[in-house]
């Protein structure tokens, strides 16, 4: 504190001892500096994102050619993909049993749905009970309320079949949860599984999105669930 009160005296004595053009050179030259490292940095993510939308699209077009889905069954995906939180992530959909039911269930509710089409991707992907269903949660109506705990969770990518690695959970929400980052594997973005066991009850492989990590990326911040208007956990817990 007293080095940056240091500083600040210096600049201000430096203000009074140099002429107003001086001056004015002097942080034109430090917010250019600031400007260039702005822009840097946008460019950065922007690049970044264009390689993620890219590395989407290759996974989406891969998984429907691996599954040799119909232009009709890649048509009721898409249409099924709008009701995710990031439609972009379609290939979730393919990768997921409980995103794509989950995905489907709310298709029904505001469209018709074809069974025939339903039944056909269900048997392609071989998606059908590969996963458990999570227990059924009553809605809440306060989503954000968090409580602290100290348990065992476990995580995957979600492309694996079941949560497997151990993370100590800290605390917990109906739409999310904070967890350590074993071995500082996950990123933020990263679509993973997360399974847990709180007051007796199971929660198994909710897909779920890291939605930030913090303390050096040691700790996830997790959201629950791919698809708009979900609830995962009751906020009593």
């Amino acid at each position: 504190m007293e080095k940056f009160t240091q500083i600040i005296k210096e600049l201000f004595v430096r203000d009074l001892r140099t002429s107003p053009m001086e001056t004015g050179i002097f942080f034109s030259i430090v917010f250019g500096f600031f400007g260039i490292l702005v822009i840097a940095n946008y460019m950065k993510r922007r690049k970044e994102m264009k390689e993620i939308v890219l590395i989407q699209r290759q996974k989406w077009e891969h998984l429907c050619e691996k599954f040799k889905l119909t232009r009709e069954e890649v048509s009721f995906l898409e249409k099924a993909a709008s009701y995710l939180k990031a439609p972009e992530k379609k290939y979730l959909l393919l990768v997921d049993y409980q995103v794509l039911r989950n995905a489907f269930t709310v298709l029904s509710e505001h469209d018709e749905t074809d069974d025939g089409l339903v039944a056909s991707i269900y048997k392609k992907t071989g998606l059908q009970g590969t996963d458990k269903k999570t227990p059924s949660i009553p809605s809440q109506r306060r989503m954000s309320a968090r409580r602290t705990v100290n348990i065992t969770a476990k995580l995957a990518p979600i492309e694996h079949t079941a949560a497997h690695i151990e993370a100590r959970m800290y605390n917990i929400s109906a739409g999310g949860c904070k967890t350590e980052n074993p071995d500082g594997r996950f990123r933020t973005g990263e679509d993973i599984k997360v399974s847990f066991i709180i007051h007796e009850k199971e929660y198994k492989n909710i897909p779920s999105e890291v939605v930030r990590t913090s303390k050096n990326g040691r700790i996830l911040h997790i959201s629950f669930g791919h698809v708009k208007k979900q609830t995962h956990i009751p906020n009593s817990i």
